[in-house]
């Protein structure tokens, strides 16, 4: 029986041929891309995003971390964003922004996959899609370029 349960739990990752991968992972990296590519998200750069936020418009954008708070505690987040973690997004995300507001909107995760899924939902919301991005690379893009971290001390 053990090593039945063993080959269970070995054909339940198995990789693709082309892909040393695990098969969950590619087929969560495949329903990101094809969200992105289907809605046609848009992904700002931590540069483009650092522009945004120094810009004297009165448009700035909302920045929403959507990581697990955990993250955040551990690794800090941007400047001035909200947390509100991806699994509840939608029920939370009016109490920062509305999508009457017409407020440009960056979302970011720790790579940049969350993002392009909180995205889709905010677009499936009514929010303007032009009006909502996903930073590229997520946090880790940000402080691989160097700006500022609110680590909450």
């Amino acid at each position: 029986m053990f090593s039945i349960t063993k080959q269970v739990a070995a054909a339940a990752v198995q990789r693709r041929a082309f892909s040393s991968t695990p098969a969950y992972f590619s087929r969560w990296t495949d329903m990101v891309k094809g969200t992105k590519e289907s809605l046609n998200i848009r992904e700002i750069t931590a540069d483009e995003l650092d522009v945004e936020m120094k810009s004297a418009d009165s448009k700035k954008p909302v920045i929403i971390d959507v990581r697990e708070i955990n993250e955040c505690e551990q690794l800090g987040k941007i400047p001035s964003a909200v947390n509100i973690s991806r699994g509840v997004l939608e029920l939370g995300v009016e109490n920062v922004v509305t999508p009457e507001s017409g407020n440009p909107v960056v979302l970011y995760c720790a790579g940049g996959l969350r993002s392009i899924m909180a995205a889709e939902s905010l677009i499936r919301m009514g929010y303007d899609k032009e009006n909502v991005k996903s930073l590229k690379g997520g946090f880790a893009a940000w402080k691989k370029s160097g700006y500022g971290v609110d680590t909450g001390n």
